[in-house]
């Protein structure tokens, strides 16, 4: 398998690429009968709503096939293969249970952009570090038809916003915070249970609130190159570097 020209464009101009009915209802109805009953028989500590928030819910799943085969031998991990290299792509040994509940926000607005691996208080990043990847990898379980939904937001071309501000400044600055950058205007993706996303670590996303009456169900994953250096900011300036299946 290998990108086609709509795909590569999607890649290298907007940092993302949707995959429509990437993943078969029966491995979504596992991960959601797996979610929910976790939910139902668990519970959830309220004193750890944040901090679950931050990471994962139903940390007892993420490495269970439910929510693995969400992954494994599907149109999305081919899709990684392809952007990535064959055989240079491990598969990721759990995924993170994202979940947004219906809130009451009188207003609601765009949320703020962040990268994966920021060290916060509660996302367990080690402080004093970076923890960057590849690329992230998602499958929607639920349906995000307008926008307030928990959408996954995205602000397309913010990968190489951030890329040319590395170049000049370092990364060292992430340890503050997300750094002043111009970007675009941000985008609420919508979505039907099954779909997927493919998108650069680098790319700025966030989770926009959820005014609607459901939950908003989703798994994503973090994919890291055979050879990532994790003690290297090489790839956050040189940011195709890592993407052989990317002709730039």
């Amino acid at each position: 398998m290998s990108l086609d020209a709509e795909q590569q464009r999607a890649l290298i101009d907007d940092g993302y690429l949707i995959l429509r009915d990437a993943i078969p209802r029966a491995r979504i109805d596992r991960a959601l009968k797996a979610i929910n009953g976790s939910l139902g028989e668990q519970g959830i500590d309220k004193s750890q709503i944040w901090t679950l928030r931050a990471q994962t819910f139903c940390p007892e799943l993420v490495a269970g096939a439910a929510i693995l085969d969400l992954y494994r031998d599907t149109p999305l991990e081919a899709l990684a293969q392809a952007a990535i290299g064959a055989g240079k792509l491990p598969r990721p040994p759990a995924g993170q249970i994202a979940l947004r509940f219906p809130q009451e926000v009188a207003e609601p607005k765009d949320p703020h952009p962040h990268i994966d691996g920021m060290p916060g208080p509660l996302n367990g990043v080690t402080p004093g570090s970076v923890y960057h990847f590849t690329a992230l990898a998602g499958v929607f379980l639920s349906d995000l038809t307008g926008p307030f939904q928990g959408n996954f937001t995205v602000w397309p071309g913010s990968h190489r916003a951030l890329a040319a501000h590395f170049a000049e400044h370092g990364i060292d600055g992430l340890l503050q915070g997300f750094p002043r950058v111009p970007l675009p205007a941000p985008r609420q993706l919508t979505a039907r249970a099954g779909d997927a996303i493919l998108a650069h670590y680098q790319l700025a996303h966030g989770a926009a609130a959820n005014v609607a009456p459901h939950v908003r169900y989703a798994v994503f994953f973090r994919l890291a190159h055979l050879n990532h250096d994790p003690t290297s900011s090489q790839t956050m300036v040189d940011i195709w570097r890592e993407w052989s299946g990317v002709m730039r």
